[in-house]
């Protein structure tokens, strides 16, 4: 504005000096310009003073559409888009920053901030879900899920795959479920959705689905031959306590055909795996069917020898003692310096009432390999018997040794009250 009024001032004072050196005042002279019927006449003076006065108002309309130029204002609203752009995309950057931080709080305020731009990614919206889950705050990161799922369809299968993942993290089981099986039919062969989804089936014991779903873990990699075999023995075992349950449509004598058509069904060498034998030999024994629970365990040891399983047959009254003892007898053969075999031949000649056997077991167990168990027995048959000192010389050395409590077997002084 300044160069515009010395502009228009020395325009002024060119124009008088110029006027008054060519006589202006004296004469202004004269101009007459006709075209057709019309006509314009004036002083050069006058039209002088116009054309200056008409210079000085064009240079004022220049200038003023100069400064309100509207490529101006769009570049200004250019501008302050993409600074708004830029404030959005550094909060971003900011709240990733945090995010690996596990500045869960700041990291979410500033993805949500983020959110506003147009620029904002669906990466705004699953990792502002994270930080709002380790807030425990579900609303927040469902909505946000739902948002991005609204936003981001292109990016629906990763969406989904978060929400299975914190819902199981959330303990929601069933939703979890939901999402994993509405995701299963798009990616069946999903290595990263089958794990989690064997995952939920084994912390809800659905055994059912899991063994459905085994098929496509074993082919997709997603578990190994040994992890593999593992869920097959925990799905057989829960197969048979499932079985054994069925009390309101069976008497028990039924259950204990039925579960001995389940047992026939598995693979021979469960009948001689330690863990689903005693598994298995337990159920039994909870349905009284205690003559097939003991030959379970006499197949399994004529297969396969376990110690575990030999002490099982001893402390458990299977209802044939006499039979137990030659079977168990007929073992010793093979292993007669075996202690739990022993142990378990003394309470097999407790369970006939053979005292005086049962006690050379028990003393030629301990000879062997001193057991708690072993000295256990001897202490309560030798009270019984009425060698207290000798009794409590074992009975100290089972408390310093302590097994476990003793199986209930029957004693002499019980035959002598009888």
């Amino acid at each position: 504005m300044i160069k515009l009024y010395l502009f228009s001032l020395l325009s002024i004072v060119l124009a008088l000096l110029v006027s008054l050196n060519l006589g202006f005042p004296g004469d202004p002279g004269y101009l007459l310009i006709a075209f057709g019927s019309t006509t314009f006449e004036t002083s050069l003076f006058a039209l002088l003073v116009a054309f200056i006065v008409l210079y000085v108002v064009i240079k004022l309309i220049l200038i003023v559409l100069r400064w309100i130029n509207p490529w101006h204002l769009i570049r200004f609203g250019r501008n302050y888009k993409e600074n708004l752009r830029a404030n959005s995309r550094s909060k971003t950057i900011e709240g990733l920053l945090y995010f690996t931080r596990g500045s869960w709080e700041s990291s979410y305020n500033l993805l949500k901030k983020g959110m506003k731009d147009s620029d904002a990614s669906v990466v705004n919206y699953l990792a502002a879900a994270y930080a709002a889950h380790q807030q425990e705050n579900k609303e927040a990161w469902m909505n946000c899920l739902e948002t991005a799922e609204e936003k981001y369809p292109a990016a629906r299968s990763t969406i989904n795959s978060l929400k299975a993942q914190l819902l199981f993290k959330s303990n929601q089981l069933e939703q979890c479920v939901a999402v994993l099986q509405q995701m299963k039919t798009s990616s069946l062969n999903d290595a990263s959705l089958l794990k989690l989804l064997k995952e939920v089936y084994l912390k809800l014991d659905d055994w059912e689905q899991l063994e459905k779903l085994l098929p496509a873990l074993e082919k997709n990699n997603v578990i190994d031959n040994e992890e593999a075999g593992l869920i097959r023995v925990r799905i057989f075992m829960e197969n048979l306590y499932w079985t054994s349950n069925q009390r309101v449509d069976f008497s028990n004598a039924e259950l204990g055909a039925q579960l001995e058509k389940a047992w026939k069904k598995g693979p021979a060498f469960y009948k001689q795996d330690e863990r689903i034998v005693k598994h298995y030999v337990e159920i039994l024994f909870k349905l009284d069917q205690k003559e097939q629970a003991g030959k379970a365990i006499e197949v399994a040891l004529n297969k396969n020898w376990s110690d575990e399983l030999i002490k099982r047959y001893g402390e458990l009254d299977f209802g044939t003692p006499h039979r137990q003892l030659i079977i168990a007898e007929s073992w010793i053969q093979g292993r007669p310096g075996n202690a739990s075999l022993l142990v378990t031949l003394g309470r097999l000649a407790m369970r006939n009432e053979l005292w005086g056997k049962a006690r050379e077991y028990f003393d030629t167990s301990i000879e062997v390999a001193p057991q708690a168990e072993a000295h256990g027995e001897l202490a309560r048959l030798l009270k019984c018997l009425g060698e207290e000192q000798l009794a409590d010389e074992h009975q100290a050395k089972f408390v310093q040794g302590i097994g476990g409590e003793l199986p209930s077997l029957p004693m002499p002084k019980d035959l002598g009250n009888a």
